[in-house]
């Protein structure tokens, strides 16, 4: 599966609110899968991923929050030590988020600006 820096965030916040109904489907599909199935092979890329392929800001494989998302993606990709193409389980992704992110301050200077913000920041995360 092929996830952008900022998504393994977004998926451990995710509560089931989306940006459109289609979106927020695939969305908990893509969630529960990585839940049940924390094996799964990420690879870390730029631009639309297969979360965004519902996401009504994605159009012909472009992001039309290319400059948010952007920023979102190069500060997550700085503090936790990742890279483009990085390839690693959800699982090892996933913790190396909660711990260098999701469990600090880190969090909240990171995600301020994103229209999610106040739903995530009241969102405890689950490591089932």
């Amino acid at each position: 599966m092929n996830l952008r820096p900022h998504h393994l965030l977004c998926i451990q916040k995710f509560t089931g609110h989306g940006y459109s109904p289609e979106f927020t489907a695939h969305m908990t599909a893509v969630a529960a899968r990585l839940r049940k199935m924390p094996e799964t092979r990420i690879t870390l890329t730029k631009g639309c991923d297969d979360l965004c392929r519902k996401c009504p800001h994605c159009s012909s494989g472009i992001c039309s929050s290319l400059d948010k998302t952007a920023a979102l993606d190069a500060a997550v990709q700085k503090i936790c030590g990742l890279s483009f193409v990085d390839s690693d389980s959800w699982a090892a992704l996933a913790e190396n988020v909660r711990e260098k992110i999701l469990s600090s301050e880190t969090f909240h200077h990171i995600c301020l600006s994103c229209q999610w913000y106040e739903l995530c920041r009241n969102t405890e995360v689950s490591y089932d």
